[in-house]
């Protein structure tokens, strides 16, 4: 209960109603200050027990509960935004891996595109060498042509005699 009563402490003296000092004004409860020296946490203590002595027992159930539930909130958000840091640092990976798959698709694009022109090319000498081929007389095509006739003749022969 003394850590509920802390918090509200510091906004409790200046005669605020209890919802306004649990939620601390506008500008929040819980706020980041340099830690006090050994005297000033003798006054803050001091303080502490002179307005403990003010208030109900009620007062300061309610102080303290509504400090809890002040506090359930700080941490819900907190954990959501550490649920969107984490979403936002698993954006960032994959995006840097889409990044670096792209790149790689990148290069294997230019070097399919440069396959594509060298086989083209390759193609069109291929044909370029058979047309002179078919155009030239070929030893082995007039080798091709006596042995099929050569092979008809013996067929013919052997069908006549």
């Amino acid at each position: 209960m003394d850590g509920g009563v802390t918090r509200v402490n510091g906004h409790a003296p200046g005669g605020a109603s209890s919802s306004a000092a649990a939620a601390g004004g506008e500008g929040g409860g819980i706020k980041n200050h340099p830690s006090p020296a050994a005297g000033d946490i003798a006054i803050e203590e001091e303080s502490k027990k002179a307005i403990e002595q003010q208030l109900s027992p009620e007062q300061l159930q309610l102080f303290a509960k509504e400090n809890q539930d002040m506090l359930k909130q700080y941490e819900d958000t907190l954990d959501q935004v550490r649920t969107a840091e984490r979403s936002m640092l698993e954006i960032s990976e994959l995006q840097t891996q889409l990044v670096q798959n792209l790149d790689i698709q990148s290069e294997n694009i230019s070097q399919l595109v440069a396959d594509s022109l060298s086989t083209t090319e390759n193609v069109g000498g291929g044909n370029q060498q058979l047309k002179k081929a078919t155009e030239r007389k070929s030893r082995a095509r007039m080798v091709f042509w006596a042995s099929c006739g050569l092979c008809g003749f013996l067929v013919t022969w052997d069908l006549i005699f």
